[in-house]
């Protein structure tokens, strides 16, 4: 009989060694986990990236960024490295501590303004997770006398000049970081004098939806303000006379919850869910962990040029830019000859590719054989070119926003940090002093008016017709052109609520020496250390040249 106990118990026990040898299948995050603890939360990081810059939220565009805490060190707090928000992968994210400062050593591709996030999550042990953004809309609110309220409460403005000798700047260092959590201070959100906004929330779930939900209320206020009507920022309030009530007892804190996947219970939950299909359906059903690899770069230099002035082109006629329509053109110097520059033949910048390209000299003559294809006011370009041996690339366009203010008496005047290089005004070349029957520039001689005017200045507003545009790369240019857009755009809704407006053309010169140097040729990874680099790389991958 104990013979026959100890051999069940022989077989019992190996059959519990066998079981617990034996490899079972783990669970979802725990697999997920073998590289990263916090790699859902990294996940979700990217996810909010990705929703915020998306075209359905458009709350950040090429710049801006997201951070979140961790949750297992609320020391420490996630960030993506100098990369657009809209192709940001998990690769791309960095574990910062408070001061904001990587915790696995020092990193040259950091946000100039990651203080923002350090800084917030320091004086904020409730927040979880925090925005900057440069929404046109809530730029607009922050230079107007205009309150934008969020709920019944106005949200603060930080206004950097106190900081900077009196002129505007961005967020570059612990104490302006610190300075902008003290203004947020129990607020979930603040302005930052024609730079932005920053969202806070306890939740990166409930961040989006917040980020989104103060966009809105900024459209909104300038819908009913347009219709000449009042704002309400809760018209649903209701007032009753009656007795004080009892207080009511004391509730625990709650947290945001997770969202479940079902797109059901409270809001940010329900529109995480949505926001998050929808970025899954773009990317392959996967959240993206490495940015793919840059186009090819042709081997010729005058083949790279060329693709790249096909690329600028799409670009600016991209909705994510729109800067050019189905006409205008840019144009860029031949680095390897001053005396010649690229432009496209005459054809939309939407469809330009390397093939349309061709090389003319400063007299804007193609060099070889004669061309019959080019662009009427190509005469632009090459004098422009000839005047200015700075400039190494050239826009012309028709962006609505800024005509508007070529025939208007209200002048065009800085309102943003990206909008700084306009100064003390913009000059205006009004064709019918140099030629009354002209309307657009047909000759080297209205050419070389265009350049005249312009002088020293980075662009030249044409009377009732556009606009030309320079910069010391095409790759900074592009970025120059979009800020003169939103400049144009954020002037616009800021002049429409009727307040006082902040504008930034009185600014004190910066003391000392200004070194100018151009900006760097983009890496290729989608990041670098100028913004003209990082919006390039991002702009370069939504766009097809097929």
């Amino acid at each position: 009989m104990k013979r026959r106990v100890s051999l069940v118990l022989a077989i019992s026990l190996l059959a519990y060694l066998l079981e617990s040898c034996t490899p079972t299948e783990a669970p979802p995050n725990e697999a997920r986990s073998s590289a990263n603890p916090e790699q859902a939360l990294i996940e979700e990081l990217v996810l909010a990236n990705r929703m915020l810059a998306s075209s359905e939220l458009g709350v950040l565009d090429a710049f801006g960024h997201v951070s979140v805490r961790s949750r297992t060190n609320p020391n420490h707090f996630y960030i993506a490295r100098y990369v657009s928000p809209g192709i940001v992968t998990t690769s791309d994210i960095i574990e910062n501590d408070l001061d904001s400062k990587p915790v696995a050593g020092p990193r040259p591709d950091e946000y100039q303004e990651v203080y923002i996030h350090g800084e917030i999550y320091k004086t904020r042990p409730d927040v979880m997770a925090v925005m900057h953004s440069h929404t046109p809309e809530l730029v607009a609110f922050s230079i107007s006398s205009v309150p934008l309220r969020n709920g019944d409460t106005p949200v603060p403005i930080w206004d950097s000049r106190k900081f900077n000798n009196g002129r505007s700047a961005g967020v570059n260092n612990a104490a302006s970081g610190h300075a902008v959590a003290e203004t947020l201070g129990s607020n979930n959100a603040v302005l930052l004098l024609g730079h932005g906004a920053v969202v806070a929330s306890g939740s990166i779930y409930n961040l989006v939806s917040s980020a989104n939900g103060l966009r809105n209320t900024a459209r909104l206020h300038q819908t009913m303000i347009a219709m000449g009507g009042l704002w309400d920022p809760n018209p649903r309030r209701v007032t009753v006379q009656a007795a004080a009530p009892a207080p009511a007892p004391e509730q625990p804190a709650q947290q945001d919850p997770v969202p479940n996947g079902t797109g059901g219970g409270r809001g940010g939950d329900r529109a995480w869910e949505y926001w998050k299909q929808m970025v899954l359906k773009e990317t392959g059903g996967s959240v993206p962990a490495t940015t793919p690899p840059a186009p090819q770069v042709p081997a010729s230099p005058d083949d790279a040029i060329k693709q790249d002035l096909a690329l600028a082109s799409r670009m600016l006629a991209s909705p994510e830019l729109g800067i050019l329509d189905a006409f205008g053109h840019v144009s860029v110097r031949n680095p390897r000859d001053p005396n010649h520059y690229f432009i496209p033949r005459y054809v939309s910048a939407g469809v330009v590719t390397a093939n349309d390209i061709i090389e003319n000299d400063l007299d804007s003559k193609a060099v070889g054989a004669p061309r019959n294809d080019q662009f009427q006011e190509i005469y632009m370009h090459g004098e422009i070119y000839k005047a200015r041996p700075d400039v190494m690339a050239v826009i012309h366009a028709h962006t609505p926003e800024i005509v508007a203010f070529t025939q208007s008496s209200i002048e065009l005047r800085p309102v943003m940090n990206g909008g700084t290089f306009i100064g003390d005004g913009l000059p205006m070349f009004d064709i019918r002093k140099f030629d009354p029957r002209e309307t657009i520039i047909t000759s080297a001689a209205l050419g070389r008016g265009v350049a005249e005017v312009m002088g020293n200045k980075p662009a030249v507003l044409l009377t009732g017709h556009g606009v030309a545009i320079t910069d010391l790369s095409l790759y900074s240019l592009i970025s120059r052109a979009y800020n003169l857009r939103m400049n144009a755009k954020i002037q616009q809704q800021a002049i429409a609520l009727r307040g006082q407006i902040v504008y930034f053309d009185g600014q004190p010169a910066p003391s000392g020496p200004v070194v100018q140097q151009a900006p760097l040729v983009p890496s290729g990874d989608g990041g670098g250390p100028t913004g003209s680099d990082r919006a390039w790389e991002y702009w370069k991958r939504i766009i097809s040249l097929n």
